[in-house]
């Protein structure tokens, strides 16, 4: 099946998010006879996310309609130029809300030592890399995905798990119709290679709750999927959910730039156009009006007026003396109002920062009487915080999914007993923004003795986890305190050179009971 032909994108294509797919069938239900039923039936709404996925991608890598542009008047004035805010749109949304690696932290102290192996564990996978392609593919194609797998026994790693990043145009995750959408099923695929690369088939792999199904399928995407295409029988996997976790960028799996991409293709139809009548006026068509160029069989020198002109760059016409006044050279050229045109472009780009919470560079103005959260307010931060917020949402409800089933690997294969509602997900971005305000509102705060110090730091919002910072902070002052308590000591007991100094008793001194009698010695010895 040619699916760029049977689902094709053009210029009045409507893009409204990836649709989810469902099933009325229940877990009962699910197994390797009627799996390949139910994706045969799910696959026309699979081909259609899949060709909308790999137009978003494409698009975000440059490839954008303008370049197919064919003109009729003037084709060699052509210019195609790709303005790629797409990218920027991408880059700078997913940077602010995932630049900073997600951390678990303990909610329990009982738990934060099992809680720390885990931040290692993951770690050694590389999951901040990760969460970012999940990230990326959320924000091009409103949704990413994610597996969760068991190592294998001869894999050298620290982590007894994998969480490889799925490529989201080749994985769906198929959802029951009854209350509450719980996932029954996932595949994912990719062709079959031979040597030479070209495809001589489709490898499909499926997991429901309890099993991983392999199917080989003859032919290219979209061929009918057989039960006699299983290629070995199923295998368990042990983590008592579907292993495949789809992460939605939000409620109607929309890319970041997929609401705006027609205001993106208009501006770059005018940058292209703007460059274009550049070009015609320096490649304007010169008119000679009541005058005739002659050629060079009509010149005695053999060379054409035209070739004289495009030489010297002037040309001399002598007087007819028919003394008609209607002789005129001059070009013809349709100049653009560059000035309109760029005040037109600036409004669409000003939709488009305002649609998709991405901030203006060009209203980051520097210097002025602007601080704090004017500036925040005037960079279009807020806004910024506003997409991060959504996103994180759903983001923290996809990986609470990946959690539990990392937490059931853990304890069976390694002893680590932990729920994920003993762990708190923690999503880090720019926190310093304003800190001097935001320190002399918790300064203030704790002038009132009604907030505790955990309240104070999560008021201020400078960290995702301030009950943390709240015990570090006590137990550090507690020890400064005691520091300073035990130097004090030290310095007002008395020392050896005060006594010395006659401050204390006098060591030389002795009684007059004790001192020895002189006289009565002389007497003795007389």
């Amino acid at each position: 099946m040619d699916i760029f032909n049977t689902f094709p994108i053009g210029p009045d294509y409507r893009f409204m998010g990836r649709e989810t797919i469902y099933t009325s069938r229940t877990r009962e239900q699910i197994n390797q006879q009627t799996i390949p039923d139910i994706l045969n039936g799910a696959m026309q709404r699979h081909l259609k996310n899949y060709r909308e996925s790999v137009y978003l991608k494409n698009y975000l890598r440059g490839d954008h309609p303008i370049l197919q542009r064919a003109k009729t008047v003037r084709p060699d004035v052509n210019n195609r130029i790709v303005i790629n805010n797409a990218q920027t749109i991408v880059r700078n949304g997913n940077g602010y809300f995932l630049g900073e690696p997600i951390q678990f932290t303990a909610k329990k102290e009982a738990d934060s030592d099992s809680v720390q192996k885990l931040n290692d564990y993951m770690d050694s996978e590389d999951k901040s890399c990760e969460d970012m392609n999940v990230g990326d593919d959320a924000a091009i194609t409103g949704r990413g995905f994610r597996l969760t797998a068991t190592d294998k026994p001869a894999d050298v790693d620290e982590a007894p798990f994998e969480i490889p990043t799925l490529e989201s145009e080749s994985t769906e995750v198929i959802y029951s119709t009854s209350a509450g959408h719980k996932p029954l099923l996932a595949f994912t695929h990719a062709p079959i290679l031979d040597d030479n690369g070209n495809t001589s088939g489709t490898e499909y792999t499926v997991y429901d709750d309890t099993y991983q199904y392999i199917y080989s399928v003859k032919g290219g995407l979209g061929s009918q999927i057989k039960s006699a295409d299983l290629v070995e029988p199923p295998k368990a996997h042990f983590l008592g959910d579907v292993p495949i976790v789809e992460y939605a960028n939000n409620a109607f799996r929309l890319g970041d730039f997929e609401s705006v991409i027609t205001i993106l293709d208009a501006v770059d139809k005018m940058s292209s156009d703007r460059v274009n009548d550049v070009e015609q006026i320096v490649n304007a068509i010169l008119i000679f009006q009541g005058l005739h160029l002659k050629t060079k069989d009509e010149t005695k020198d053999g060379i054409s007026d035209a070739d004289k002109l495009k030489e010297s760059k002037t040309l001399e016409f002598p007087d007819d003396g028919t003394g008609n006044g209607n002789k005129k050279v001059y070009y013809v050229s349709s100049n653009l109002d560059q000035s309109q045109a760029e005040t037109l472009q600036k409004t669409l780009m000003d939709y488009v920062y305002a649609i998709t919470g991405i901030p203006d560079r060009n209203d980051r103005a520097g210097g002025g009487q602007d601080t704090g959260d004017a500036v925040y307010l005037r960079d279009g931060y807020q806004a910024l915080e506003v997409v991060a917020r959504v996103k994180e949402r759903y983001f923290r409800k996809a990986e609470r999914r990946t959690l539990r089933m990392v937490c059931q690997i853990l304890r069976r294969f390694d002893n680590i007993d932990l729920r994920p509602m003993d762990i708190d997900i923690k999503f880090t971005r720019n926190r310093t923004d304003n800190l001097l305000n935001k320190s002399n509102a918790f300064a203030t705060f704790m002038g009132t003795k009604q907030i505790a110090p955990q309240d104070g730091v999560a008021l201020i919002g400078i960290t995702n986890d301030p009950k943390s910072m709240a015990q570090r902070g006590k137990k550090y002052w507690d020890a400064q305190a005691k520091e300073a308590a035990s130097t004090a000591k030290v310095q007002n007991a008395p020392s050896e050179d005060d006594n010395l100094e006659g401050d204390g008793p006098d060591i030389n001194a002795q009684s007059d009971d004790k001192r020895p009698n002189n006289n009565a010695a002389e007497k003795a010895t007389g």
